[in-house]
């Protein structure tokens, strides 16, 4: 589950995702398009992104993730090649921000990560850092491979190949996924049903963390905004800077293939960190390992801003890979406050606020481009807010169990143990 999803999530995430910027210039240019106007179509990637959300975290809650890996891979397979000969700005945005974003949401998003964190709750921090580890690698390795496509065949062959890989690649993979160990008659880390019933401490605490909150229960928490609060303001000023990160660079006087190396730098530096974040998320309190990476990304942002030379681009470089890397710690942080069992659902709620905040930040840095021709203002709003995220997450302690969970919780642990036969050692 863990290695085949993370592939289909590192070339899945990779090319769209992170990948696609790469193709922001060539197109604009190819299609006599406006900074706003290509923008635009992220923005209502991100949109589409918004008002799917909730229904694929209910749908992969309620049918699995098997049927929406394969629904949304077949989507954005069939609708990157179909982008590869699009010719007019309807046909992006229909194909771009409508067919494939729908698809990727489904298939290569939170559906992978809510499948794998099906499958774990003790192992949970190395599973999920290890998919997350991978959708930064995606990063890190496609940014080059669409940036060497782009400069021996173009665009347009680039992004047609593009397709048929991800076409090629979903539909094996989607037979691997399996959408929760009980359909294999398992429990979460390789437990059988015996452990759970005989009362062992693995079967106790499998049993425990899967009933988790509701998702009622969860939303009238405050941890809950606190967390939203924060993954908004850092997803927003994430994505409204890499959308534009290509642009913002060329504006330093940096060439394209030096801009596609620093952006790759800065996802392979995301490699190591969203594995080791994730993983020492269980040893260290994760809401303030958030803030205090959120507080560093802030200085990364403002190396952009303000500082000129190599020194801004390396103090962007790592800034930008730890807000990347502690990603992993988000996500992990809400699975291991709310539970299992409706992690999906409550992270599609989650999105449905987020992306409404990476529709609104990349439009608007593409209109003030146009506006007065150059990104600086763009940056000195989005500095402050990842320190504002920081704060939100630093708030985001953990909630209270809800009270049935604690009655079971305790009446489990407090069961005095069976005593053991004269025999036994």
């Amino acid at each position: 589950m863990v290695v085949v999803s993370s592939f289909v999530g590192m070339f899945g995430n990779g090319s769209i995702s992170q990948g696609f910027p790469r193709f922001f210039t060539p197109i604009q240019t190819d299609l006599n398009l406006t900074a706003a106007q290509m923008s635009l179509v992220f923005s209502l990637a991100r949109a589409e992104g918004s008002a799917g959300g909730p229904l694929i975290g209910w749908a992969v809650d309620k049918f699995g993730a098997r049927p929406m890996v394969l629904g949304g891979g077949l989507m954005v397979g069939i609708g990157t090649i179909l982008l590869s000969r699009a010719d007019s700005y309807w046909e992006l945005i229909v194909l771009f921000s409508g067919i494939i974003s729908l698809g990727k949401s489904a298939g290569f998003g939170q559906t992978l990560m809510a499948a794998v964190n099906q499958w774990f709750i003790r192992r949970r921090s190395v599973a999920m850092s290890t998919l997350m580890t991978a959708f930064a690698g995606g990063g890190a390795f496609v940014v080059l491979l669409l940036n060497l496509g782009i400069q021996q065949i173009g665009w347009r062959d680039t992004i047609l190949w593009t397709g048929v890989f991800i076409l090629v690649m979903t539909i094996p993979a989607a037979f691997f996924i399996r959408s929760r160990p009980e359909d294999m008659g398992l429990l979460p880390d390789g437990d059988v049903p015996d452990d759970a019933a005989s009362g062992s401490s693995g079967g106790r605490r499998s049993r425990a963390a899967s009933e988790g909150f509701t998702f009622m229960e969860a939303i009238k928490t405050p941890t809950y905004w606190f967390i939203m609060v924060g993954a908004i303001l850092r997803v927003s000023v994430t994505n409204g800077m890499l959308v534009h990160v290509f642009p913002i660079m060329e504006g330093r006087g940096i060439s394209a293939n030096e801009a596609s190396a620093w952006v790759a730098a800065m996802f392979f530096l995301g490699i190591p960190l969203r594995f080791i974040m994730g993983v020492t998320s269980d040893r260290f309190r994760g809401n303030v390992l958030l803030a205090v990476g959120m507080a560093i990304g802030a200085v990364g942002m403002a190396g952009l801003w303000i500082v000129p030379g190599i020194s801004g681009l390396l103090l962007f470089v790592v800034g930008i890979a730890i807000v990347e890397g502690i990603t992993s710690v988000n996500w992990l942080m809400l699975s291991d406050y709310y539970g299992r069992a409706r992690f999906a659902t409550l992270m599609g709620f989650m999105s449905l606020f987020m992306n409404v905040g990476m529709f609104i930040s990349p439009y608007a840095s593409g209109l003030v481009w146009d506006a007065v021709g150059n990104y600086y203002w763009v940056l000195a709003v989005f500095t402050p807010l990842y320190l504002v995220s920081a704060v939100a997450f630093l708030f985001a302690t953990r909630p209270d169990p809800p009270a049935r969970s604690r009655r079971r919780w305790i009446g489990t642990e407090t069961r005095a143990p069976q005593p053991a036969a004269s025999g036994d050692n």
